[in-house]
């Protein structure tokens, strides 16, 4: 028979009080998919974030008898919910107790870690039985969000993230470097990326012409035009391009007769989920109808299909590739 420790007893108990909580963000939690856009934001919403190194804490029973033991960064328990915010605590250094499917072929991911399935559909009494020192989830994405409100309102702490540029990468990854102690990780996957990201720039032909691009997200039942608050549009603007699609009132409802109307010199497809029927819809809706001939990316073979892994999943440490590829395709080198 499992043997609970003292804190299972304290937030099991609680977790009976909190579900009421969570059953009203219950309807947010249905499929949503990892990459959303949205503002940027690294919230906490008002929970104080765990010191996670060497610290005392200090364990208080209903009873008022008072316990207190000794943690260190190896024995803290984080559980991460989402591929991208596992691989960022690994980046960081840390270890994890739990985390989502999609993430559980990561390198660092240990035996011992437990898979707590679909990252938008984790039940709290799931997350409240391993004990977790800390939950990592996002900020935007409606289902993790409620998780997250839920799980604070039992005495869980958690820490959002919302990474829609280089900079919230580097912020984030401040953040959970100083928590594990790895000065060395965060120059590593930030410091020396930056500095990577900046020659690339600076390498921008200097009698280049520029160009207005349009970089769409496709799949089997939607194709999305992305705009400024997507982590690639950062990379081709700073490239030398110009979003065609900045403006939030543009491209709301994508159709071929927009595209041709504003003729972008330069169109970037980036496939979501299943490759095949995603560019299957694609072509049924889009590059088969007469007018997309026409189109001046197309003519001047300027229409590219894009790496779902560099330009579809936040990269993390891979935004330097991500920038190379982009200057490739841009500039031939």
């Amino acid at each position: 028979m499992k043997q609970f420790g003292k804190r299972t007893v304290r937030i099991i108990d609680a977790v009976l009080i909190g579900m009421i909580v969570f059953c009203v963000g219950c309807g947010a939690i249905r499929g949503n998919e990892e990459e959303v856009s949205g503002e940027t934001s690294i919230a906490n919403a008002g929970a104080e974030l765990p010191k996670i190194g060497s610290e005392t804490i200090s364990l208080t029973e209903e009873s008022g008898i008072s316990e207190e033991t000794e943690t260190t960064e190896a024995e803290q328990r984080v559980i991460a919910l989402s591929k991208s915010n596992a691989e960022l605590w690994l980046l960081a250094g840390g270890t994890l107790v739990a985390t989502s499917d999609d993430a559980m072929k990561l390198e660092g991911i240990s035996e011992d870690t437990v898979s707590l399935g679909d990252m938008d559909h984790v039940s709290l009494e799931a997350i409240a039985a391993l004990e977790p020192d800390l939950l990592i989830l996002f900020s935007t994405d409606p289902a993790q969000k409620a998780l997250g409100e839920a799980a604070e309102a039992v005495g869980l702490s958690v820490y959002y993230t919302n990474i829609d540029n280089f900079a919230d990468y580097e912020n984030v990854m401040l953040e959970l470097t100083k928590k594990t102690g790895r000065d060395d990780l965060y120059k590593t996957n930030v410091t020396d990326v930056a500095e990577e990201i900046e020659r690339i720039v600076r390498d921008v032909p200097v009698d280049s012409e520029g160009g207005k691009y349009l970089l769409l997200h496709v799949s089997a039942t939607k194709s999305k035009v992305e705009k400024d608050d997507y982590f690639a549009c950062e990379i081709f603007d700073r490239l030398g391009l110009e979003n065609i699609a900045a403006d939030d009132s543009a491209f709301d409802e994508l159709s071929i007769e927009q595209i041709v109307a504003t003729d972008p010199d330069y169109i970037f497809v980036v496939p979501r989920g299943d490759e095949e029927k995603a560019l299957s819809s694609f072509d049924e809706l889009f590059t088969s109808q007469p007018a997309w001939a026409g189109l001046s990316a197309v003519q001047n073979g300027h229409y590219y299909l894009l790496s779902k892994d560099l330009f579809g999943l936040k990269p993390n440490e891979n935004w330097a590739d991500s920038y190379q590829e982009a200057y490739r395709v841009l500039y031939g080198e």
